[in-house]
């Protein structure tokens, strides 16, 4: 398992300084309470362990203080009676030059080995970095004794606290759905019997409840006769990845089933506006224009991934091609609402049929003629609510109800009352048009806003 490394000590830092310090400290005091059964001799037999423990926890400058004090105090104490420093002799310098080159020995030694253990625990934290950022982790099977070991990106990856980490194959297989875990399990006793290396993703249900995708390669080592000896392998968390094929194939499939519709709309619009129109440039003006009112709330769907799309953007989207900017003559206000995309293209049509009529024949055709879009979110009944909008036109030329119904509002009543189950009243008075759309809304999205 990964576990983090000790940073160094620096060499000229004071606690480098104390360390060799007090390990000499503790050296000569033992020295000193086995006076009585050592003797005169060896007076370096506590001093190595001193040097060495000094290297290992305090580093290279730790070790060569620890031999600098090793040899003061040793000569103090052992070489010179009368606790002074004496007179040099030939069996204490050579005492002193061997317990030199030792100790210089084992603190380069100890050094390497320091520093090795560094570099390797840097590697690892390395390691434990990379593995968390790809939602990765590792483990180790044994196969003789059924032990299971995790390194802690594994944690992570099935979202568990080490404590309930497995420890055998029965609590790791616990942690696999039910659905997937006879395939899991088939799939480990092939690689037991075969020895190949195996690929498989499955399902782990976590203890709150929480699905997670895995996808894990482990392979068998095997002893020189073939015996099975341990597995290991690497976990993946594609959860994330899961999710995105799964929504790519819902958009798919809705984009299918949109082009579908999108294609008949198209087709009855061709249809309709060609026998509602007296020549090819009528067809060709009044087609066009039906095209990019049904383009423009295309895009405003595929913005949000055909997820739904705003009714203030749908209506500006729409009225856009009719002078819409002119917040002088056209309002639009009510309250936040979302509509499904069958809603918007539908509305969309609806309005960019209103908008045209009032720019041919109502209140845009004249420069005094106003616009005001309002609607608001009514519930008429426990746990249904409907959307009301109001267009009402002013100030435009004398509106007289026309004597046979044109090719905008039978689309109007296609859209509104048999595609999305809603009504329209229209009230064609003198001053201007009054039309009321009302449809149902589903529920709710949670902020504030309804679809």
């Amino acid at each position: 398992m990964l576990t983090r490394y000790t940073k160094p000590v620096p060499a000229n830092s004071p606690l480098a300084m104390g360390i060799a310090v007090g390990c000499v400290a503790v050296a000569t005091g033992v020295r000193l309470a086995l006076s009585a059964v050592i003797g005169p001799t060896a007076p370096f037999i506590t001093m190595f362990p001193a040097v060495l423990m000094a290297t290992v926890v305090g580093g290279l400058g730790s070790g060569l203080l620890a031999i600098a004090l090793s040899i003061a105090v040793t000569w103090y104490f052992f070489f010179a009676p009368g606790l002074g420093f004496g007179s040099f002799s030939a069996p204490g310098v050579t005492s002193v030059l061997f317990f030199t080159l030792g100790a210089l020995l084992m603190v380069l030694v100890a050094t390497a080995m320091r520093r090795a253990v560094q570099r390797l625990g840097e590697a690892q934290e390395k390691l434990l970095a990379a593995l968390d950022a790809s939602s990765t982790g590792t483990w180790r099977w044994d196969i003789q004794k059924d032990v299971v070991e995790w390194d802690p990106a594994m944690v992570n990856v099935f979202g568990l606290p080490v404590r309930k980490m497995p420890r055998n194959v029965e609590e790791f297989s616990a942690l696999i759905h039910p659905d997937d875990r006879a395939y899991a399990t088939g799939v480990i006793a092939e690689a037991l019997k075969d020895g190949r290396t195996v690929e498989y993703e499955f399902r782990a249900r976590l203890p709150g409840g929480e699905e997670r995708w895995i996808y894990d390669r482990s392979r068998v080592i095997h002893d020189t006769e073939g015996t099975p000896l341990y597995m290991i392998g690497a976990c993946l968390d594609i959860t994330g990845r899961k999710r995105a094929e799964e929504r790519q194939s819902l958009l798919i499939h809705e984009l299918n089933h949109r082009v579908k519709n999108t294609l008949a709309t198209v087709q009855s619009l061709a249809v309709q506006t060609i026998r509602s129109s007296p020549d090819p440039e009528a067809f060709r003006s009044n087609f066009m224009a039906r095209l990019m009112a049904l383009s423009a709330t295309h895009d405003l769907l595929t913005q949000t991934y055909w997820e739904s799309a705003s009714l203030h953007e749908v209506l500006e989207a729409e009225l856009r091609l009719h002078g819409g900017n002119d917040q002088r003559r056209i309002t639009v206000r009510g309250e936040p609402v979302k509509l499904r995309p069958q809603q918007a293209l539908s509305l969309g049509m609806a309005f960019h049929e209103l908008a045209t009529n009032a720019t041919k024949y109502g209140a845009l055709s004249s420069p005094d003629g106003t616009l005001t879009i309002a609607w608001r979110v009514e519930t008429p009944a426990a746990g249904s609510r409907r959307l009301v909008i109001d267009w009402r036109e002013q100030g435009g030329p004398p509106v007289t109800k026309p004597e046979r119904q044109g090719f905008g509002t039978r689309l109007i009543d296609r859209s509104i009352v048999h595609e999305l189950g809603g009504c329209v009243d229209a009230n064609y008075a003198p001053s201007g048009l009054e039309c009321r759309i009302g449809l149902p809304l589903v529920d709710s999205s949670g902020d504030g806003t309804w679809t």
